[in-house]
């Protein structure tokens, strides 16, 4: 072999390896977490509850839940996996699943409801969950943070539709989180109950019913008495027979108003006043007697003091705590067998982690008559 030949030999052999090693050591600049530097790791794609296709890391050790959606993680039993959270969460609480998890008040924050991006990115999550947001809105997020940004959907009691929803999304949480068999659990035990307040009431005559009206709902911020709803889920859940119908709501599922002066016509024999506005209806009450002194359950001290349910989104948890105290005073024979604040512990518990009642109560009220004039 002459020296020309030898010397070709060497160079390919310096331009194999040069290649070599540049393919192993060479890889896109981005996050560890983004969603187009997945080659460092094993992924999987799943559809959201907007309907948008996201990539995901299949080990994922970090996570930031914003817009409400730090309950599921919570109902989920991830509550480990929190790195960050929304401002919220450690000042204003009275809501089961931060009541249960004080430590989320260590945790750095991200800024107010939804989060700041840049705070966001700071944490370095493998994943963003939101509650919120549009779809659009989503792919701007991820989009800014270089990091996958999943939809969920809230979803709710008050119908078969909405509980779905909130079962699609603790579907994709177990997807996502490796948690299918808690996902199943929860899932099942919620139905459970649905089912068991349904078969103690749904077969009592409407004869037999008292009517019953709520007032006091909060959305947003605390209303007064007239603040009430035709779908009020302890009522929709236990059969009951609410007197604002759909009909006065304009079809409406979520929270109305209605006119003072409707009440007396309504006259209903008891009424539920949810504790996040028990002031303010107070000061209905006391400020317009003649309105509400001719109503049947004020005169006859047929009051009773609900816990606040809705307080940043649905508190899946309260509402079916409240709903077996509501199955208690309206239908005592076929709830008796029923404590309602042990119920509303063992829920609580199995939701949360802890039984977060008595913290509740501590902040509004306990389950039980409530004098409002």
């Amino acid at each position: 072999m002459n020296k020309i030949t030898i010397y070709a030999v060497i160079c390919v052999v310096i331009i194999a390896v040069s290649a070599i090693t540049a393919v192993v050591y060479y890889q896109p600049f981005s996050s560890p977490s983004s969603p187009t530097g997945t080659s460092l790791q094993a992924t999987q794609q799943i559809v959201d509850m907007t309907g948008r296709t996201v990539t995901v890391p299949t080990n994922i050790t970090r996570i930031i839940a914003v817009y409400t959606a730090l309950r599921l993680i919570t109902y989920m039993n991830a509550s480990s996996l929190v790195c960050a959270v929304e401002q919220i969460e450690t000042t204003e609480g009275g809501r089961p699943y931060n009541l249960a998890h004080p430590e989320y008040t260590t945790l750095p924050l991200i800024g107010s409801l939804g989060g700041d991006a840049e705070l966001i990115a700071a944490q370095h999550p493998d994943v963003v969950f939101d509650a919120y947001r549009t779809a659009a809105d989503l792919d701007s997020l991820q989009s800014q943070l270089g990091i996958p940004v999943i939809g969920l959907a809230v979803g709710g009691l008050d119908n078969p539709e909405d509980r779905q929803t909130f079962y699609d999304s603790l579907t994709l949480l177990g997807k996502v989180l490796h948690k299918e068999t808690r996902a199943t659990g929860v899932i099942n035990y919620v139905d459970e109950i649905v089912s068991d307040l349904n078969t103690r009431t749904s077969n009592i005559a409407d004869a037999d019913k008292p009517t019953v009206y709520v007032g006091g709902l909060s959305w947003s911020t605390a209303h007064g008495i007239t603040s009430t709803s035709a779908a009020y889920s302890p009522f929709a859940l236990t059969n009951s027979k609410n007197v604002v119908t759909l009909e006065m709501a304009n079809n409406s599922t979520s929270v109305v108003t209605i006119d003072t002066e409707i009440l007396p016509n309504l006259n209903p024999q008891i009424i539920f006043v949810d504790y996040g506005g028990i002031t303010l209806i107070q000061q209905d009450v006391q400020n317009y007697p003649e309105i509400f002194n001719q109503i049947d359950a004020i005169k006859n001290g047929h009051v009773y003091g609900v816990l606040c349910y809705v307080w940043y989104g649905v508190n899946v948890d309260v509402a079916l705590a409240d709903a077996y105290y509501v199955g208690s005073v309206l239908y005592p024979s076929q709830f008796s067998d029923i404590d309602p604040e042990q119920k509303a512990g063992e829920i609580c518990t199995f939701l949360c982690g802890a039984p977060a009642y008595d913290q509740m109560v501590s902040l509004d009220g306990p389950f039980g008559p409530v004098p409002i004039t």
